[in-house]
């Protein structure tokens, strides 16, 4: 079958489309995020792709912080990704409870497949955290368990029952709190890090993922995000990347 070389004005587009996609996403917390530090670092799969991440500020003491994956990757993911933005960002004080947060993003994304025939899954970390008091109310919908550092190693955070991926067919999700303290560290991240498969067909994986991440607990967020990019690269060498790829680390200080 033969490939479709696309045109110059194509490919403008699709250049125009990858740095739009590129602004939307922050590489760190709001400047006044209180009591918080925060980086983050992406790498899409092709030109544009279906990770997110972002930091919303719901009033003046909560922030939401999300990441979530839309399953394949380029336009078609690109395109939901950024109206789940768009919708996240829409009416951030009404974006408080994770509980209600997901359960209608799972609707829209349901209603957006009915309406254009396919379904449009999408895992997503939804997480609004209270500066003053460090209490975090999670809904984890589908997406891998993020990991929990203190300044000597780092474990994957306990939420319990972990929920269904949105846009398939309605569930009411299960939401858990936990209560950062200071010098803790989470970690959050897509499925394209731990998949990252080398020549021999080895998955980086999550083992390798939790001793870098140990191995950089008392450094910054962003030397944390730039490590394991680099840790990725260095285990596939030349291996294509085959998935979209996010970090986002924040800090309680």
């Amino acid at each position: 079958m033969m490939n479709h070389a696309r045109s110059p004005e194509e490919e403008l587009d699709l250049a125009l489309a990858a740095e739009l996609q590129a602004a939307l996403l922050p590489k760190k917390c709001p400047t006044d995020c209180r009591n918080h530090v925060a980086a983050a670092r992406n790498r899409m799969c092709a030109r544009v792709g279906g990770d997110f991440h972002d930091f919303v500020r719901i009033n003046e003491d909560q922030t939401a912080i999300l990441i979530g994956d839309v399953a394949g990757h380029g336009v078609r993911a690109s395109l939901v990704m950024a109206r789940i933005m768009g919708w996240l960002r829409g009416e951030p004080q009404a974006r408080s409870r994770p509980l209600h947060v997901v359960a209608d993003l799972n609707r829209m994304l349901i209603d957006l497949g009915e309406k254009t025939g396919t379904v449009t899954p999408c895992s997503i970390i939804y997480l609004v955290l209270d500066s003053p008091t460090g209490i975090a109310f999670i809904v984890n919908a589908g997406h891998p368990r993020p990991l929990l550092c203190d300044r000597d190693k780092c474990s994957a955070l306990a939420l319990g029952a972990r929920n269904m991926i949105l846009g398939v067919q309605e569930f009411q999700p299960e939401e858990t709190c936990h209560t950062f303290l200071p010098g803790e560290r989470l970690v959050l991240y897509t499925d394209g890090i731990t998949d990252a498969v080398n020549g021999r067909g080895e998955h980086f994986g999550q083992q390798r993922l939790h001793k870098l991440a140990s191995e950089y607990a008392r450094s910054g967020p962003q030397q944390v995000a730039d490590a394991v990019f680099a840790a990725v690269d260095l285990f596939c060498g030349n291996s294509r990347q085959s998935d979209d790829q996010t970090v986002v680390v924040v800090d309680r200080v």
